[in-house]
This record gives structure tokens, C-alpha cells and sequence, in this order.
């Protein structure tokens, strides 16, 4: 009979440990568990050494294969220690020559607490199977072999090799909406016309709240480039000028940083508000073929 640890964190805001131990037992009854909570992830690759030696006793037999489950922050000093963490799992695998199935979840990997509760859930049942076949029929897992399986959100599948349609997500400025609701319906109709596909739409109040918008959509593997538009009218200061140029600087990192392209529509700055109706439709078609455009190129 296999004997499996699970090692969970106090420092941890969702219970992960319980829902490995409920996997488990109801997907393999006979697997036998034991369970600790040490404080913090770095204290997680002593006591997982501890369960595949001894048992944690000389009473207890070793256990077969062990979860280290850990929740990280989102501060650096979070990030740092999760790293060294994961450097002491692995040094306890290669001394026992055991596996442990490292199950962290950094708390910047969602943007709600329901999302955030969800990936847990997610990837800590899928790895508690991980754990138990990795012991008891490791074979099994190569049926999945190059399936691209993910613990914490849904399975990617295999790569595509065909080619399919293009897919642009977009980002609205809610700012002069009067403009950007005509440069939106302009943009999703550019999208159709060049037989790609509008897959996500997203509103933000301004100009400015655009980047952290655009970057959520570039992590979606799914999408292949983002049109942003907005309209920044000038007004009697030099704070449309700021505006529009720290947004153009971020989104041109953020295209960088994902290397996926980002259509640039935002009208202004030294607009005023008739020019910036004027030119509407204009910037918004311009925007949408300027990110296609450049995402054929990069995928050829």
C-alpha cells in the first residue's frame, strides 16, 4: 500500500492540504496519508525529508512520495523565499530519491479571490493524482505525455501546427465615451472584415488604466495581439500630453515584455474634441490592421 505526505503551510490562506487529502482518499481509498502544517514554505523541505525518511518517527514507516504545498505572497521577500523553498525540495528529492510534487500558488496569479481559490483547487487535486500515480503506476502518466496538461487552470492542449484564425482582444477607454463607443464598433467590424477573430473586450475608465488591462490579455496564450483605443482630448493644461505619452512608453513594454503586438489607437495628444471625433473611426481601423499586420509577420 502506498503511504503519501502532504505537507501544507500555516502561512497559507486556502486549507490545500485538506483538498489532497480529499482527492486522495476519494480517487484511492486504500493510499494510506500523513499530514504536517509547518509555518512558511521554507519550512517545507525539512519535514517533507523527514516524512520520506522516517516517517517522522522511528515508529513510522517512510512515506512513498510527498505534496510540498505552499501559498506565495506577492511581495519580493515572498518571491525570494518561495525560491529558496522550491531549492530545498529539490535537494530533498535527489537525497531520498523520492519525488515530491512541489504545489506552490503565488498569490499574484490572480486578479479575485474566487479566481484565486479556484487555481488552488485546481492544481492541488490534479497534483494530488500526481503524487499517487507517481508511486503506484507511473506508466499512466505517459498516456498524457505531450497533451499539455496544467495543474491550477484549464488544460492547453497540444500545440497547433495548423493554422487558424488570428484572434484580437481589445482594450476601450470609457473616457469621452461618445468617441471611443464609434473607434470600438469600428475596430470589431475592422477584426471581422480581416476574417480574424474578436475574442475579449474589455473597458477601462481612461487612457491610463489601459496597460494593466492589456497585460492581463497578453497572458492569455489564446490571444495573438491587442488594439487599444481611447481618445485624450486636450484641454488647458499639459496633462493630456502626459497622459498619452506614459501610456504609448507602457504598452510599448508590454508588447516587448509578451512579444505579441499591441495596435496603438489612442487619439491625441493636442486633440481637441472635434478632431478626436473626427479622426475616430480612422485610428481605430488603422490600429487593427497595424496589430495584425505585424502579427503575420511575426509568425511566419
Amino acid at each position: 500500500m502506498a503511504k503519501i505526505g502532504i505537507v501544507d503551510t500555516m502561512f497559507a490562506r486556502v486549507d490545500m492540504g485538506a483538498m489532497a487529502i480529499d482527492e486522495i482518499k476519494k480517487n484511492y481509498p486504500d493510499v494510506e496519508i500523513v499530514r504536517r502544517t509547518v509555518p512558511g514554505v521554507k519550512d517545507l523541505p525539512v519535514e517533507c525529508k523527514r516524512l520520506l525518511e522516517t516517517g517522522n518517527s522511528k515508529q513510522e514507516t517512510a512515506c512513498d512520495s510527498c505534496m510540498a504545498i505552499g501559498m506565495v505572497g506577492g511581495a519580493p521577500v515572498d518571491q525570494v523565499c518561495a525560491h529558496e523553498g522550491s531549492l530545498g525540495i529539490q535537494q530533498v528529492k535527489l537525497l531520498t530519491n523520492k519525488h515530491i510534487i512541489e504545489v506552490f500558488v503565488h498569490e499574484n496569479e490572480a486578479w479575485t479571490g474566487k479566481e484565486f481559490y479556484e487555481i488552488c483547487e485546481n492544481r492541488v487535486r490534479k497534483h494530488a493524482h500526481n503524487a499517487v500515480l507517481l508511486v503506484t503506476d507511473p506508466a499512466k502518466l505517459t498516456e498524457y505525455a505531450g497533451k499539455g496538461m496544467r495543474q491550477g487552470k484549464e488544460d492547453e492542449g497540444p500545440v497547433e501546427v495548423d493554422e487558424r484564425t488570428m484572434r484580437i482582444a481589445v482594450v476601450v477607454s470609457d473616457f469621452n465615451s461618445n468617441i471611443t463607443e464609434v473607434m470600438e464598433d469600428k475596430a470589431i467590424e475592422t477584426i471581422k472584415t480581416l476574417d480574424a477573430e474578436p475574442v475579449k473586450i474589455i473597458h477601462v475608465a481612461g487612457a491610463f488604466d489601459m496597460p494593466l488591462a492589456v497585460k492581463k490579455l497578453l497572458m492569455d496564450k489564446s490571444v495573438d495581439a491587442v488594439v487599444a483605443l481611447g481618445a485624450v482630448v486636450k484641454g488647458e493644461t499639459a496633462h493630456d500630453e502626459v497622459i498619452v505619452k506614459n501610456t504609448a512608453r507602457a504598452l510599448g513594454d508590454l508588447s516587448l515584455e509578451f512579444r505579441k503586438p499591441i495596435g496603438f489607437g489612442i487619439i491625441g495628444h493636442d486633440a481637441d474634441y472635434d478632431l478626436a471625433e473626427e479622426r475616430a473611426e480612422e485610428y481605430a481601423e488603422r490600429a487593427v490592421k497595424a496589430a495584425i499586420s505585424l502579427a503575420m509577420v511575426l509568425q511566419k
